[in-house]
């Protein structure tokens, strides 16, 4: 019949189109971070000086002004998106900066996809409605959750070597989500009737719980450290 579903063609097309994107990421990435390790050094001397300055502008001694890490002031200044001078950038600069300001917004959605797909495949067991958005779910957070994790690398700059203990961990832990999101994405997808399986229900359950202190990790980072002190 014309008008019937192709189901392999269609998935063979989309492992197609997902080997394309990681290829193209990974060429971005290896031509982003040299641009990125001149504009990082750039942005935290503008901070420094700032800071600097700041002690003067307002009339107060420079003991009184709390001096905050780098490598979080700059995750501030790129994801608020105030001090960071872009007239200097190139336009190449611009469009990697303009894309790392899309990781607060894009990240937003995986975080509700899979904890929704969790409950929802729990109730499913007993309410089989319940669980038809399931395979939707995991599917779009398999897709979100890998461009939320690159758009992180690039507000937060390619400096795999950096010792900050609140950076570094919420860096590769979105990276592990991301790599482990696309993995259940795939699966539901070429497997559908797996949505409530024993394994998917695992590896759901693993997921959220990675995204509950990724979620943490990420408010340390804006917020402080003491962030969701009682």
């Amino acid at each position: 019949m014309g008008g019937t579903f192709k189901e392999p063609t269609d998935r063979t097309n989309l492992g197609s189109v997902w080997l394309a994107f990681l290829l193209f990421a990974a060429l971005l990435i290896a031509a982003v971070s040299p641009a990125f390790a001149h504009t990082d050094h750039k942005k935290k001397q503008e901070a420094a000086a700032q800071l600097a300055r700041l002690p003067s502008q307002v009339g107060l001694p420079a003991a009184t002004i709390a001096v905050p890490n780098d490598a979080h002031a700059q995750m501030g200044e790129m994801m608020e998106g105030r001090t960071v001078d872009r007239s200097t950038m190139s336009t190449f600069e611009r469009v990697v900066d303009w894309l790392g300001r899309l990781h607060p917004m894009i990240v937003h959605f995986p975080m509700a996809f899979f904890p929704t797909a969790l409950f929802t495949a729990h109730v499913g067991h007993r309410r089989p409605s319940f669980a038809k958005p399931v395979q939707f779910l995991i599917v779009s957070g398999g897709i979100l959750a890998p461009i939320a994790a690159l758009v992180g690398w690039f507000n937060g700059g390619f400096d795999v070597a950096t010792d900050d203990a609140m950076l570094q961990p919420h860096r590769w832990l979105g990276t592990a989500i991301g790599i482990g999101a696309f993995g259940l994405g795939a699966w539901a997808w070429r497997r559908p009737e797996d949505d409530r399986s024993f394994g998917m229900i695992v590896g759901l359950t693993v997921i959220t719980a990675a995204i509950v202190v990724q979620g943490w990790f990420g408010g340390a980072l804006v917020h402080g450290f003491d962030h969701m002190n009682w």
